[in-house]
């Protein structure tokens, strides 16, 4: 297989969650309360579903790192959903975490400096997909175009299906508030492909966003009212704080309520396009 299309799956694996040591999940026993701490990797819902069958006598302690596997996330905010624990966060829960996990049970106290991020670019994958099927990139007029296209969908089949498992597992979680999911739509997901293109050893893409240029939204104390959640004490981290967690310019980070009446001006200063190469 092309080395090019072992880089491009390679970042688009990375948009769906990296590598690092697994998670910690524990029911609470010898004195620790229950936790689900770490980096959550496939197959972990089933050991979630065994660790924390019995009642809960603690608060469920949540620390997830920005690189779990969103799919079992997902999994796993559908079955605290049934559960309705209470929850207390500490460290992270972004993406897939604050989208499924924060959403599905009762929020009960954030440890200061917790990041809480909303994102939209594990859609990317998908999204390409989308593109590729409606005739961008390649064309079916020119066999050598047809036999690149395919190859290319075959190297990027298992981030694609994660990110099509997403979307459908996004039907069945708790729906965001209507005013909220517009503003989500519009300011962090609207990401798509603008040019993509593969020679030899060397791929690169540009991506592209709406207006606002914004990659991630870090919800403060309104924000969270407007989810839905009261936790009183509840501070939102700065951008240079979230950036260092999420590792992304701060100038594609907002931090505030969900706007329900979009300015004009970009919410973020972010670039609108920027491509970059796929390093290993």
């Amino acid at each position: 297989m092309h080395k090019a299309l072992h880089r491009v799956a390679g970042l688009c694996l990375a948009l769906l969650g990296g590598a690092a040591q697994a998670a910690a999940i524990g029911s609470g026993l010898f004195g620790i309360g229950a936790h689900i701490l770490g980096t959550v990797k496939p197959g972990d819902v089933e050991e979630v579903r065994t660790e924390l069958a019995g009642p809960m006598k603690t608060p469920l302690s949540i620390d997830i790192d920005p690189r779990s596997h969103p799919v079992e996330l997902m999994k796993i905010g559908l079955w605290l959903r049934e559960r309705q624990p209470l929850l207390k966060l500490k460290g992270s829960c972004v993406g897939n975490c604050a989208r499924s996990i924060l959403l599905a049970a009762r929020v009960q106290a954030i440890q200061p400096g917790t990041v809480i991020a909303f994102g939209g670019r594990t859609e990317v994958p998908a999204r390409l997909k989308d593109q590729i099927d409606a005739g961008e990139f390649f064309t079916d007029d020119d066999e050598r175009s047809r036999r690149s296209r395919e190859t290319f969908l075959k190297s990027f089949e298992t981030p694609i299906q994660q990110s099509l498992a997403l979307r459908s597992l996004l039907a069945q979680q708790v729906q965001l508030p209507a005013q909220v999911q517009a503003f989500v739509d519009s300011v962090v997901a609207s990401w798509r492909v603008d040019r993509l293109s593969y020679i030899d050893d060397e791929a690169k893409f540009s991506l592209k966003a709406g207006r606002h240029r914004c990659m991630w939204w870090v919800p403060d104390a309104q924000g969270l009212r407007q989810l839905g959640l009261d936790v009183p004490d509840y501070q939102p981290v700065d951008r240079t704080a979230a950036a260092r967690l999420l590792k992304t310019p701060e100038a594609f980070i907002y931090v505030g309520p969900a706007l329900e009446t979009l300015p004009e001006q970009s919410l973020c200063e972010g670039q609108k396009n920027f491509s970059f190469p796929l390093l290993p």
